[in-house]
């Protein structure tokens, strides 16, 4: 499971490396772009916002999936869940949903708050 988690790593910074102005801007929108997110979001949400931008579509679509790594890695997406895809390309495929940190932390003093407000009768 090392070896392929390993080898996992490599080739993303291998994609990441061969297209490297790509996904430094993509990077740098996506990274922007999840600190307003306070809901849910599939790597397609993150496409279709980057697209409607007037971006072109890269090379080699593993860069998303590169830079989507990078954000989990520095702590700014956090794993949320499944969901299928609404690319009818992708025929409903399970992909995983994300969260910001932003979002968590909201969702976190939200709960903290309601539990301060919790009373219970006996």
């Amino acid at each position: 499971m090392k070896n392929q988690f390993k080898k996992m790593r490599e080739a993303l910074e291998v994609v990441e490396i061969n297209n490297k102005k790509y996904h430094d801007n993509c990077l740098s929108f996506a990274t922007f772009w999840v600190k307003n997110q306070f809901k849910s979001f599939t790597s397609e949400d993150l496409k279709e916002a980057y697209y409607a931008e007037g971006n072109d579509p890269p090379n080699e679509c593993r860069v998303f999936g590169s830079v989507f790594y990078c954000l989990s890695k520095e702590g700014l997406i956090f794993k949320h869940d499944f969901v299928y895809s609404k690319n009818p390309i992708c025929h409903s495929r399970p992909m995983r949903s994300w969260i910001s940190i932003e979002f968590k932390d909201k969702q976190s003093k939200n709960a903290i708050k309601n539990k301060s407000q919790i009373v219970l009768k006996l």
